[in-house]
């Protein structure tokens, strides 16, 4: 029987990516830059690239948001300033807390069962979006990787998460989140049960194997009922 239900933030509760794109529209505005769909694909190819590289322990947090701009003003030959763009990016991007379908319902109904927040992100701002969006208090408490030390799904992430979680059972632990690399897979890393929440049905490429797969989150609450 599960015990602990751990989820990510990005794309899970919050519609990340909505917010994401609106605030880069709102960044090349801003630097008066044409917004087209050749800068924006170019622009989530380098983030996820470094992401991903993050992910996988082989750069600091720090150094995407160095990194991720610059790459993309070089990239298209964009004139301007890399490092604004940048700073207001991360100021508008941090206001965004746009709710999924069904994620208040569902997390409502789960309140027999201990909640967390196991996130890569800046915990200040992942603090301030889940109390925006009315989510904070159905926490018993939020991991963050700055504040971790160490990102998902890195086993140092996990431990972490594992030590500081009441009564903390791998057997009865169970992570539901959107990525294949940091949520599936960090969970198989900790040896503990999954759930993909992939609602646009994106197939499978990956070597990760979660436990279950959901389109709609709240379908969440039969999978722990059943188990």
């Amino acid at each position: 029987m599960y015990r602990n239900l751990f989820f990510d933030v990005d794309d899970t509760l919050l519609d990340f990516e909505a917010g994401e794109l609106t605030s880069l529209a709102a960044t090349f505005r801003r630097q008066q830059i044409p917004y087209t769909p050749q800068l924006e694909a170019a622009y989530l190819q380098i983030n996820t690239s470094l992401w991903q590289r993050y992910e996988r322990g082989e750069i600091q947090r720090e150094q995407i948001f160095a990194t991720r701009m610059p790459t993309l003003f070089k990239r298209l030959h964009l004139n301007g300033d890399p490092m604004a763009a940048e700073r207001y990016y991360m100021h508008t991007v941090n206001q965004q807390a746009i709710l999924l379908p069904h994620v208040i319902e569902t997390l409502a109904a789960l309140q027999d069962f201990h909640l967390f927040v196991v996130s890569n992100g800046i915990e200040k701002a992942q603090q301030f979006r889940l109390t925006k969006s009315h989510l904070i208090d159905y926490f018993d408490d939020v991991f963050v990787s700055d504040s971790v030390g160490a990102p998902k799904p890195t086993a140092a992430f996990f431990d972490y998460v594992a030590k500081r979680t009441p009564h903390y059972e791998p057997q009865t632990a169970l992570i539901i989140g959107d990525s294949l690399t940091s949520d599936i897979q960090g969970g198989q890393n900790a040896h503990i049960d999954t759930v993909w929440f992939n609602p646009h049905f994106i197939p499978n490429r990956g070597q990760q194997q979660p436990t279950y797969q959901l389109s709609e989150f709240s379908d969440l609450t039969k999978i722990v009922a059943a188990n």
